[in-house]
């Protein structure tokens, strides 16, 4: 893991209702722009980067044809101008379809993973081995959602349909998340699948404790208390008065960060084991 820092975060939005897709249509269009495709994503994995926005706009055209001109896949296949969630629910409804073969779902896949990273809102390749082709679902997309009135960052796999964020709602109010600080602390780390089924299992494992400063964690966290008595013992046989030396707490809590995760609350400091 590694500490959350606040960006602008996409908030769910509701699911136009779509026509049944049109297979035949969308089939046609794979095979006339398959050979295209193919060479963006070829440069792509030799670049180990995610595709060129040309290549994910003839993806988009492609999979626009399952729905027709009017689509948010249409449009941004025309004019390049679209989103994550303007055209998530669109391919991700291609994407779940029994109809969808390996070749439609690995251009899925590769648009997904592209509209996530231009927007700086998803968690990169660390979950997958970088000399394959993206997987949505080891793509987690920082996300915000509304639970009690209030909004809290969580990471949600890129596979998600707004359908899950509905039922994560309900799982989080159940939770009772405004009330634990610790747990939107928690669900905040940008690593952490907040879709796992043992979400509460995992936040229980990692949290190491919640602190009033710097100085408690450390003292909580690390020898801290052990390092100011060999000081002290240093002071005593070299005649230093104590009070001549101050401990800089900056460089120790950036050895503890390399091994806690450690998020800002309010006037408290959590602390997770990464």
């Amino acid at each position: 893991m590694s500490e959350h820092e606040p960006r602008m975060t996409p908030e769910a939005r509701p699911a136009p209702q779509r026509e049944t897709p049109d297979w035949r249509r969308l089939n046609s269009a794979r095979d006339r722009y398959l050979d295209t495709i193919a060479d963006g994503l070829a440069e792509a994995i030799a670049e180990k980067t995610e595709i060129d926005h040309s290549t994910a706009r003839c993806i988009a055209h492609v999979l626009g044809r399952a729905y027709g001109r009017e689509s948010a896949l249409a449009g941004f296949g025309r004019t390049g101008e679209g989103s994550y969630l303007s055209l998530r629910d669109e391919y991700l409804d291609l994407y779940g379809d029994e109809q969808a073969d390996p070749i439609i779902k690995e251009m899925i896949d590769w648009l997904g993973t592209y509209l996530v990273q231009q927007e700086g809102t998803g968690s990169g390749r660390r979950f997958m081995n970088e000399h394959l082709p993206p997987k949505l679902d080891q793509l987690l997309v920082r996300t915000s959602i509304p639970v009690g009135g209030q909004r809290y960052v969580v990471h949600v796999p890129a596979s998600w349909h707004s359908g899950n964020e509905d039922d994560l709602v309900e799982l989080l109010t159940t939770l009772q998340l405004p009330e634990d600080e610790a747990l939107q602390a928690f669900l905040s780390l940008p690593d952490v699948n907040v879709g796992t089924d043992d979400i509460m299992e995992s936040f229980h494992e990692a949290f190491a404790g919640t602190y009033a400063n710097e100085e408690a964690a450390l003292r909580a966290l690390s020898p801290l208390e052990d390092w100011e008595n060999s000081l002290a013992d240093w002071c005593i046989d070299n005649g230093v008065e104590p009070e001549a030396l101050d401990w800089n707490y900056e460089p120790l809590m950036a050895r503890l960060r390399d091994i806690y995760d450690v998020v800002e609350g309010k006037e408290v400091l959590h602390a997770f084991v990464k």
